[in-house]
């Protein structure tokens, strides 16, 4: 709980160092309350064990609300700061301030809870009703594009809706490859003092037999409980299957510490605009929500990622043996016979010209390519119109593949070595490429084109004279710059087996040799400061 306070208080420091810097406070505010309605509603909070880890739950605010209403003073809280941010100033500060009372009060209201056992009620169709939505909506954004074909459009959106939803409900179609998505969200209800007094002493029961496993297995033997507040992990497995879980509110997720945050965060501008209610734009709403859109993708993203600075704080004895090993630079011992410079170079050497051969065979083959994808050459004719779009397709498609995918693939398919990473480059280059030119040529100047269409001009004599003059400096400046990104893509090739620099890192430290791959790092910082200054001062030159 403590921790979680400390949480509020950051929101709260905050939002006070922007009211010194005279930011809008309003919305913050808004942003705050908007982000923790979503947290309400969809980040896990506490946690709610089952008989196998498997059976853990970890519920959202509103899943535990049947089982514990006071929670419901969180979503009013921030109603009433949401109704009162539109009057501004002081109404607006004191909307802030009463949302982040009520969020605090409730939220840690519920981490003074003891151990309880509750009843799980699987929401049916939330999440597929979810999809459709989704799926309707895509849908439903183009006919913001082609008001003419809107009703039609809007139509076979909501036809789409429909048949996505019974597709993802039936067990044969959607539930078939997500199985848990079907009843995923799950609403907590109280359980009767019988069931949980029930639940203690089946517990109890099954202890000689489980005790006399652990004793097999080495472990310390479990003492019979009295409460459901002394379970120290699973309960009974037939309470489990039957649906009940035991609830812990002191096992904060994720959605804990979002919530303190966002409460001390929107606390904190409540009272910065009370004292000063001048400090709101007009624009605040429009703010609020992008302030809260980013929230609610970061909060699950850091615990995702499971970002945690005591990490670091616990690895470093190996970064101090690490720097140790690695400093001085090993280039060479002669006694052993080993040259680590002299390698580092003839890697590097085979690193760049990776990178040249698949910068250059992309920009070959992306040149023709780029006309076909180009909307204005190509608007001449259906069939012409057809390969634009056939093409853009498969630029965009191919694209969404990474370079170390497609070396890992060639890799297999034609063996350790650099042309495995040579054809990685070049395709994926080729689609960068191909987008780039496209680009280009699109926003050519129409001037000299319609002059030559005037006179007769063949279309290819249009494309010669009349467009690639105009981007042949951009062609050249875009190939530059993608071999300089090509260079940084080919180290990382090296780790999966695609040859260069990359190749020598990764085995070096493998093996422990830190003083000879101190080296190569050297050597590609070194490389990338000539390749970066070298490719700057040519595009400069050329556009």
């Amino acid at each position: 709980m403590t921790g979680l306070l400390l949480y509020t208080l950051f929101g709260l420091a905050l939002a006070v160092l922007m009211g010194v810097a005279r930011g809008s406070m309003r919305r913050w505010i808004v942003g705050a309350g908007m982000a923790l309605l979503v947290v309400f509603a969809a980040f896990p909070f506490s946690r709610a064990r089952g008989f196998l880890s498997r059976d853990t739950i970890d519920p959202t605010l509103l899943g535990l609300t049947p089982f514990y209403p006071l929670l419901l003073l969180i979503p009013l809280g921030v109603l009433v700061a949401l109704v009162l941010a539109p009057r501004g100033g002081k109404a607006a500060g004191w909307g802030g301030v009463l949302g982040g009372v009520a969020v605090v009060v409730a939220a840690g209201s519920w981490y003074l809870q003891p151990a309880q056992l509750v009843r799980l009620q699987p929401v049916n169709g939330l999440m597929e009703l979810l999809v459709a939505a989704l799926v309707a909506g895509s849908i439903a954004l183009l006919s913001f594009s082609r008001p003419q074909l809107r009703t039609p459009i809007l139509l076979l959106a909501a036809l789409a809706g429909v048949l996505a939803f019974f597709w993802f409900h039936t067990p044969q179609g959607g539930g078939a490859y997500l199985p848990k998505s079907l009843g995923y969200y799950k609403l907590f209800f109280s359980t009767s003092p019988q069931s949980q007094q029930e639940m203690v002493e089946s517990y109890n029961r099954a202890l000689p037999e489980l005790n006399a496993i652990r004793k097999e297995l080495g472990q310390d033997e479990l003492k019979p409980i009295q409460g459901l507040a002394d379970l120290q992990g699973a309960i009974p497995q037939q309470a489990s299957s039957q649906g009940f879980r035991l609830v812990q509110p002191a096992t904060t997720q994720y959605g804990a510490f979002g919530v303190f945050f966002l409460a001390g965060l929107m606390l904190g501008a409540g009272l910065v605009l009370l004292r000063n209610p001048a400090l709101q734009e007009p624009d605040d709403f429009r703010a609020g929500i992008l302030i809260a859109l980013v929230v609610s993708f970061l909060i699950p993203a850091f615990d995702a990622t499971e970002f945690d600075l005591n990490k670091l704080v616990e690895g470093w004895p190996f970064l101090q043996q690490f720097a140790d090993k690695a400093w001085p630079p090993m280039l060479a011992d002669v006694a052993a016979e080993r040259y680590p410079l002299q390698e580092v170079l003839s890697q590097i050497a085979v690193t760049v010209q990776m990178a040249l051969v698949g910068t250059f065979l992309a920009a070959i083959f992306a040149m023709p390519i780029s006309f076909l994808a180009a909307r204005n050459v190509t608007a001449g004719t259906p069939l012409m119109r057809t390969v634009f779009y056939l093409t853009r397709l498969f630029l965009n498609v191919l694209r969404g593949v990474p370079t170390l995918i497609i070396a890992l693939i060639l890799v297999a398919a034609v063996g350790l070595g650099p042309f495995a990473g040579v054809m990685a480059i070049a395709i994926h280059s080729l689609t960068e490429l191909g987008k780039l030119y496209s680009e280009a040529i699109e926003n050519a100047d129409k001037g000299p084109v319609e002059a030559l269409e005037s006179t007769g001009a063949s279309g290819v004599n249009v494309v010669r004279w009349a467009i690639l003059p105009q981007v042949l400096p951009l062609f050249v400046s875009y190939t530059v710059y993608n071999f300089e990104i090509n260079f940084r893509s080919s180290l990382v090739l090296g780790l999966v087996g695609a040859g260069g620099i990359g190749y020598f890192i990764n085995e070096k430290m493998a093996s422990g040799q830190y003083d000879q791959m101190i080296v190569g790092v050297i050597a590609i910082v070194i490389v990338v400061n000539i390749i970066d200054f070298a490719s700057s001062w040519l595009r400069s030159r050329l556009v």
